[in-house]
């Protein structure tokens, strides 16, 4: 079978949520094909780790994605030493049962601050015009939960379908610049998120079942990223992929 390579030398990009899961795999790879990538997290470090994997290539930020004017301040600061900007992910997330009956609405508002506020403000940030160079590529982490509605998920599930809501009008917005925006929704992939929630018995066995091509690995969703980002996809943008490995098919 082909590969496919990807070459982002002399390119710059930012990633939220890189201290783990596919934000993590999304910084490795980017920089792995030659570009400079600001990793931000709040796991000091995980970043470390990071860094020492790709020391001329991964710059990190310890920083709450929340924190609106730290982030500001990071991005300003990579852009003044590295260049402007070619892309951006917002990966970071947090994900945690909200059944109607029983939720805490503390968490509840915090998942949709990460997820959705901190992706939106993050989005307008790396779209300025001092930080990203014309035809800048943004993708930010949606899910299938967004489409089918995880029993006892409402929060996480609301806020991944207001993103899609989002990008489909912000795109309306940015073209202007050649700038492109879209969203990936992945179905249940391995990484430290889901293995607590496997550990703690919320995932029954249909869930599985459904994922016809069985559970993903981080680097099944983060091909489709790279493409987004890379100028094959030039033409796509307002849109959601959906990598979920036959999920939304509804099982067999």
């Amino acid at each position: 079978m082909g590969s496919v390579l990807y070459n982002f030398s002399g390119e710059r990009f930012v990633v939220t949520g890189a201290s783990s899961g596919m934000g993590r795999k999304v910084a490795e790879e980017l920089a792995a094909s030659g570009a400079m990538v600001l990793a931000i997290a709040r796991r000091k470090e995980r970043l470390q780790e990071l860094k020492h994997e790709y020391p001329k290539h991964i710059i990190t930020a310890t920083i709450d994605v929340c924190d609106t004017k730290g982030m500001a301040e990071v991005i300003s600061s990579f852009v003044a030493s590295y260049g402007k900007i070619n892309g951006a992910v917002h990966a970071a997330g947090i994900f945690s049962s909200t059944p109607l009956r029983n939720y805490d609405e503390s968490e509840a508002r915090k998942i949709m601050d990460i997820s959705f506020w901190s992706g939106i403000r993050f989005i307008q940030l790396v779209n300025k015009k001092k930080n990203a160079m014309d035809g800048c590529s943004s993708i930010l982490f949606s899910s299938v939960a967004a489409t089918i509605g995880e029993k006892s998920n409402f929060a996480y599930s609301s806020a991944k379908l207001a993103i899609q809501g989002a990008v489909r009008s912000i795109a309306k917005e940015i073209y202007t610049r050649g700038n492109r925006i879209n969203t990936v929704s992945p179905g249940w992939v391995n990484t430290e998120l889901t293995r607590k929630e496997d550990e703690s018995s919320l995932v029954n066995k249909k869930f599985y079942d459904w994922h016809l091509l069985g559970i993903g690995e981080p680097e099944d969703v983060t091909g489709m990223v790279l493409f987004l980002l890379s100028e094959r996809a030039r033409w796509i943008t307002g849109t959601n992929i959906v990598v979920d490995g036959g999920y939304l098919l509804g099982g067999v």
